[in-house]
């Protein structure tokens, strides 16, 4: 399917990002050779490509040109992601996770630079944004310095070849793990250098209802949150980088994730930098195949209400 002619489902702004938000470290570079990309993402989440025709089958299907964001593995190496690459390109934008929260204690600083480096020589013009970090302030991560050090070299492999860098914080607000565990201000605060905070394009929350007592916050508690969160990095577009159930749907949740997809794909959240985002992330085993899964309906009408809510 390479070569397939891009999808036209939504404005998309040409360059990095949406005309006014561009990133302060990044104002002198030539990006004109990147693909844009709307201020206003679609997200899933392929935790695998076991299943890739599904995926491409699926990502045609929906009301809105998706981001599908891939998890790049920590065991694997680029070449095994080609193909997923090549084909989803034609269908549907691409963001690359670097390395997952899960795998953060399982590699080096040292391995993961080498890793960075790795994949943006396989997909630099390829992928349309890279996520650098994964919920960074989460309490399983490791050291907080150790952590730093690992966003920061990718952060500066990926700006270096003049490509857009996005993070995802962990939210925490009511169900954290401690004193210990920070939240995504505080961390950011602290452990996310300002250079950093001034050049990332984008950053995330994730956010699981179920992993913090079930909270629901308000659209107006986001708003407020978007806001603070957008003091610190104030050339970034913000959303959310990661929601779902802890594990594949099985029929007795169903409701659940109908009620998540509806609400959070729906969010008014009327910021001129607020991007959506959600990337649901068991889309591959919820959604697919797309004509028979029970949740893909609340999928693709949760594309449809993002887009009435977002799209000016």
């Amino acid at each position: 399917m390479a070569g397939l002619a891009m999808p036209a489902r939504g404005p998309a702004a040409p360059g990095l990002v949406s005309p006014g938000l561009v990133p302060g470290d990044m104002v002198a570079q030539d990006l004109t050779q990147m693909r844009p990309l709307p201020r206003v993402l679609y997200g899933v989440t392929a935790d695998g490509v076991g299943r890739l025709g599904e995926l491409v089958a699926s990502a045609r299907h929906l009301p809105e040109m998706p981001t599908t964001r891939i998890y790049f593995r920590v065991s694997e190496p680029p070449r095994y992601y080609a193909t997923a690459v090549r084909r989803l390109r034609p269908v549907s934008y691409l963001m690359g996770e670097l390395l997952d929260s899960s795998d953060e204690r399982h590699i080096s600083v040292a391995a993961y630079r080498h890793r960075v480096k790795s994949y943006l020589a396989a997909f630099r013009n390829e992928i349309d944004l890279w996520e650098i970090g994964n919920e960074v302030n989460g309490n399983w991560t490791g050291h907080y310095r150790t952590v730093e050090k690992k966003l920061t070299a990718a952060y500066r492999e990926v700006i270096g070849v003049k490509r857009r860098a996005a993070l995802t914080l962990y939210y925490n607000a009511g169900c954290g793990d401690g004193a210990a565990e920070l939240s995504p201000l505080a961390f950011s605060r602290r452990y996310v250098p300002r250079a950093v905070r001034n050049g990332l394009t984008h950053v995330f929350l994730s956010y699981y209802e179920e992993s913090c007592h079930g909270i629901r916050p308000s659209a107006r508690a986001w708003r407020n949150y978007f806001r603070k969160l957008h003091a610190l990095y104030p050339h970034a577009l913000l959303g959310f980088g990661e929601i779902g159930l802890s594990r594949p749907v099985r029929r007795h949740a169903i409701a659940a994730a109908r009620s998540l997809i509806r609400y959070y794909y729906g969010l008014r959240i009327r910021l001129p930098y607020y991007a959506g985002g959600y990337f649901w992330w068991y889309y591959a085993e919820d959604c697919l195949p797309y004509s028979s899964k029970p949740l893909w309906p609340a999928l693709r009408a949760g594309f449809q209400a993002e887009a009435a809510s977002l799209r000016r």
